[in-house]
């Protein structure tokens, strides 16, 4: 029965949740849902009992987030160098348009990202996600996987391919990144650096909601 109510629940938060804000919702920004359900999330992680805020945000193992950091940071050059060509090959025309055009709203948007999107979606979909759903999932990497599937789900809200299909990507890197380390600061450096690549590149229109109705 309580394996039933986590599937009901799991359904209900990642994938029902976004197609209401999607299509229900749309006039309303979309961070305001995502602040609330985690707001939920967090409750529930602070009730479980063996919560320490320095436990939660960085890894217990200094060497392996160290490790993972080099390959975070490796990872990112090469992603981060291959999106960069895509986007010139792709969309000559906005890359870079945006902190060209809009220094001053480009540098608030930076600034603002990391705690307004990243932090929330981190803990809902990584520190959350994991530990409430374990027992749904098979493994480690089936976990991660389902991690990954609904946080590119979010992303239908966009309503565009290519968001789900970055997100898909930059999914399976964060879920890696905090299963092995347990690390809400490095995964949160780590979806800092490349959604504030997106957004510096010239692709952040297809992360902002109701940007493409059509």
């Amino acid at each position: 029965m309580k394996k039933l109510w986590l599937w009901v629940e799991w359904s209900s938060l990642f994938i029902l949740a976004p197609v209401l804000v999607g299509q229900i919702f749309r006039r309303t920004p979309w961070v305001i849902f995502l602040i609330v359900i985690t707001m939920g999330a967090a409750v529930w992680l602070r009730r479980r009992g063996n919560f320490s805020v320095s436990s939660f945000w960085r890894s217990q193992d200094e060497d392996e987030e160290q490790r993972q950091l080099k390959r975070v940071l490796r990872r990112f050059l090469l992603c981060g160098f291959a999106l960069v060509v895509a986007t010139m090959a792709l969309f000559p025309e906005k890359l870079f348009a945006f902190p060209r055009a809009m220094p001053i709203e480009w540098v608030l948007l930076l600034a603002t990202y990391p705690v307004l999107s990243v932090y929330p979606q981190e803990l809902l979909y990584r520190a959350f996600f994991l530990k409430r759903y374990a027992e749904l999932f098979p493994n480690g990497r089936g976990l991660w996987l389902g991690s990954t599937l609904a946080f590119a789900w979010l992303h239908v809200i966009f309503r565009n391919p290519l968001a789900i299909a970055l997100t898909l990507v930059g999914g399976w890197f964060f879920a890696q990144t905090y299963g092995r380390t347990q690390s809400m600061r490095l995964v949160c450096l780590e979806h800092t650096l490349y959604g504030s690549l997106i957004f510096s590149v010239g692709l952040g229109e297809f992360f902002l909601q109701n940007a493409l109705l059509h």
